[in-house]
């Protein structure tokens, strides 16, 4: 690797991490749209005092940093909102406070996308330090609403010029060319009971709160009762790209209900035909399960699916389902199955969100200079790979999701004590910093 740039960010290191607590604090949770607007602008803040040309646009849901000039523009996408914290009697720390334990940075953010956004500002600061000529634009492009409906991107690539090509470090490394489709489908059902069907003296199910956000297998699930009772079940989070790696309190609560052995009704017959045909992440129960992992000979994966919201009150329910489907993969098809099993329980589909699937040819010079910088810093042999989450790769055309965990990483996204790995975090900086370096510093093209 170009040793001035490794100097760079290894004299630079503790700033990375004090800038990164200082982001971390600010709780940019995203439908809190002032802390949001307060992590974007702080960032942009940071940039500035670098030297950057740094600027929001669309009423501050976009932050573009750039540098360099050219014909062709390079794009690094990231995010400064979080998720909830979810269940705070399952942190270790604060999670608004970010803390250095034995080389791990905790909180929440600090691996999705606080840390990377921190890496990729660092990167660009150290090619830029180098006073060297750019052939290229190098934008870093901020989301303020990732991690729910991107409200922010899609104004964006209706607005402004787009990189011809990029990465966004939101993921795994390596390099992930293929990346899942994303379904959120809101359901609502009329739960309400004939009156008089509750008349046995039993206490029933009125009332249930799952679930903060539809991207986060939920870790706690809350049964009210018609006497007063709470009933609490408890799980464990993680992202719902992989709910197979987490424990959804959805189901944990369904169990526990049957054990209590409750007057059936609307919502508790609801709750479980939910955990009846959504606890197999794979679909099996809803004809969903796909037949194979591959399309043309590229491992895809599978549809896996998963509750994360269930909201009940006052004789209505909602629930939310999300899916990561395959490349491949009719996504109406998914739909249609929701909406018909929507409509036999007496339900009907009230929202629709759905992100494509990715797919970028390993041919693509860029993915080129990607994977140069990563075999360069690492040792390690790149190999493309299939990204499970659903990243801003799917905004914009030729962009792919790289880093920021790499194979061997446990993968705290979304999860109870968030943390960054503070060495892999630099390397993280040292290859985007190569690649940047790389591509902008050479007048051939890279399309």
């Amino acid at each position: 690797m170009n040793r001035q740039l490794e100097d760079f960010l290894e004299r630079h290191e503790h700033l990375m991490h004090e800038d990164l607590q200082e982001l971390v604090a600010i709780p940019s949770v995203s439908d809190d749209i002032e802390n949001v607007k307060k992590a974007l602008e702080a960032t942009l803040d940071l940039a500035r005092k670098y030297g950057f040309e740094a600027r929001s646009v669309l009423n501050d849901q976009v932050g573009i940093i750039e540098m360099g000039e050219g014909d062709e523009t390079l794009g690094l996408l990231a995010h400064v909102d979080v998720v909830p914290p979810g269940d705070l009697g399952q942190w270790t720390f604060d999670p608004f406070r970010a803390i250095n334990v034995e080389g791990r940075m905790y909180g929440r953010g600090t691996i999705d996308d606080k840390g990377p956004v921190i890496a990729c500002l660092y990167a660009m600061r150290a090619v830029k330090e180098l006073g060297l000529p750019l052939h290229k634009k190098v934008q870093l492009i901020l989301g303020t609403q990732e991690e729910v409906e991107w409200v922010d991107m899609d104004a964006y690539v209706k607005e402004y010029p787009l990189p011809d090509y990029g990465f966004t470090p939101d993921d795994v490394y390596p390099i992930c060319n293929i990346e899942k489709g994303y379904l959120d489908q809101v359901m609502e059902f009329d739960v309400k009971d004939e009156e008089g069907s509750n008349d046995d003296g039993k206490a029933y199910l009125i009332a249930l709160d799952v679930g903060a956000a539809s991207n986060v297998v939920p870790d706690k699930a809350v049964a009210t009762l018609s006497n007063g009772e709470q009933i609490t079940a408890r799980g464990r989070s993680c992202h719902s790209s992989e709910p197979e790696k987490g424990d959804n309190a959805i189901f944990e609560l369904a169990r526990i209900l049957k054990e209590r052995d409750l007057p059936h009704n609307k919502l508790l017959d609801l709750l479980y035909d939910v955990t009846e045909y959504f606890s197999d992440c794979k679909g099996s129960k809803l004809g969903l399960c796909s037949e194979t992992e591959y399309y043309q000979g590229e491992f895809v994966h599978r549809n896996m699916q998963s509750p994360t919201v269930f909201k009940a009150a006052d004789g209505k329910a909602e629930l939310t389902v999300n899916v990561r489907f395959p490349y491949g993969e009719d996504v109406n098809r998914i739909i249609k199955t929701f909406d018909e099993w929507a409509a036999q329980r007496n339900g009907r589909t009230a929202y629709t969100d759905a992100q494509p699937a990715v797919f970028v040819s390993k041919d693509s010079p860029f993915l080129k200079a990607f994977a140069d910088a990563y075999e360069d810093v690492t040792d390690r042999i790149n190999e493309f790979t299939l990204a499970y989450g659903g990243s801003y790769a799917k905004a914009m055309p030729n962009i792919v999701a790289w880093g920021p965990i790499f194979p061997e990483e446990e993968d705290t996204t979304h999860s109870p004590n968030e943390y960054i790995d503070l060495e892999n975090m630099m390397l993280s900086a040292k290859m985007f910093a190569e690649a940047i370096a790389t591509i902008a510093l050479s007048e051939q093209s890279f399309k």
